[in-house]
């Protein structure tokens, strides 16, 4: 019939969630307070932002997929990471997406469990040692994640399987180019 493209999608019948849904409102309104638009207005706009930067079809938070929420979370959170809009809740407790979230708390440098500033705690095993210096050594391939010095501090005292395990959460590594936005050296540097 003269059809040269189509395009197939798989529902795998997963309509998003009730706790997806209070996730978007609840960022939303934060978004909402911080800029002082108002709600339902902010809410089309971010659902249109989000549609041109992933090439989604519009949607609605009645029917959508889990996995449309899913990602929509995480661009709401991000939003709120580069505008630097606080959140009444931790994102810890609002996304989806938990690694995700921990790139985007080490990429924009907030605690993962307050969302206040933060530090980057070098991983076991991914730990510059004594004598080391963090300006010459390579940082590809290691281990981070973000805490305020408050949890930096107890991480230290309790140790990270502890942490980790009492606030679920881990670390991540990350990748050369966001290494390297944090004016960190990555390998081919160290070499020259």
């Amino acid at each position: 019939n003269g059809i040269v493209q189509a395009e197939l999608r798989l529902d795998d019948g997963r309509s998003i969630s009730a706790d997806q849904r209070k996730k978007i409102y609840a960022t939303i309104r934060d978004i909402s307070n911080y800029t002082g638009h108002m709600p339902e207005e902010l809410k089309e706009l971010l659902k249109y932002n989000y549609m041109i930067e992933s090439g989604e079809d519009y949607f609605s938070f009645s029917n959508c997929s889990v996995t449309v929420a899913r990602l929509f979370i995480n661009f709401l959170i991000e939003f709120a990471f580069y505008w630097d809009i606080p959140l009444q809740d931790v994102g810890l407790n609002r996304t989806d997406d938990i690694s995700k979230y921990l790139w985007l708390c080490i990429k924009f440098r907030k605690c993962c469990i307050t969302g206040w500033k933060g530090d980057l705690h070098h991983c076991t095993g991914s730990r510059i040692g004594m004598g080391s210096n963090r300006n010459k050594v390579s940082h590809s391939g290691r281990e981070f994640i973000c805490l305020s010095r408050q949890y930096h501090n107890e991480l230290h005292v309790i140790g990270e399987e502890r942490f980790f395990k009492k606030y679920k959460v881990y670390g991540i590594k990350i990748d050369n180019e966001t290494l390297k936005e944090l004016g960190y050296k990555i390998d081919k540097e160290v070499a020259e």
